[in-house]
């Protein structure tokens, strides 16, 4: 039985991306039509045409062969670094999740993996003061699985 077997996670391989914009949040992404629908906003896919175009040139320079992560259980780390602070050093009313899963679906895209199987998902705030410096590390370890 599949549920009952434990699997411990050995790593085997990392990828390392940059992604040097601010990802807005979902909220910000999407407008809706005046008959309901929702779209995708111009903006939002000019970024994500952007995003996907700079991760697949870094992995075209990490030599990375993908068709050996497509059924891995995947490990993701997002560092999102920017001002996480007002003036007054209270938490800015940002939400990283929502903004993290646009970053995370527009990579998966360009490397043509699935988000199904990210089995640990960890998202990290760096903060940096200097409002001109802000961007986003992406970590992606692939692992195989080891039932016992």
């Amino acid at each position: 039985n599949p549920r009952s077997t434990s699997v411990r996670l050995r790593p085997q391989l990392t990828m390392m991306f940059t992604v040097q914009s601010k990802t807005p949040s979902v909220n910000h992404l999407y407008g809706q039509s005046k008959f309901g629908t929702r779209y995708m906003k111009p903006e939002a896919k000019a970024l994500k045409l952007e995003i996907i175009e700079s991760i697949r040139e870094q992995a075209k320079r990490q030599k990375f062969v993908l068709n050996d992560w497509t059924e891995r259980l995947l490990t993701v780390t997002v560092t999102v670094t920017e001002d996480w602070f007002t003036i007054k050093n209270t938490a800015k009313k940002k939400d990283i999740a929502n903004r993290e899963k646009f970053l995370i679906d527009s990579v998966f895209e360009a490397l043509g993996l699935d988000d199904k199987h990210i089995w640990k998902h960890t998202m990290i705030k760096k903060t940096d003061p200097n409002p001109y410096r802000f961007g986003s590390n992406i970590e992606i370890n692939y692992w195989r699985p080891k039932c016992k």
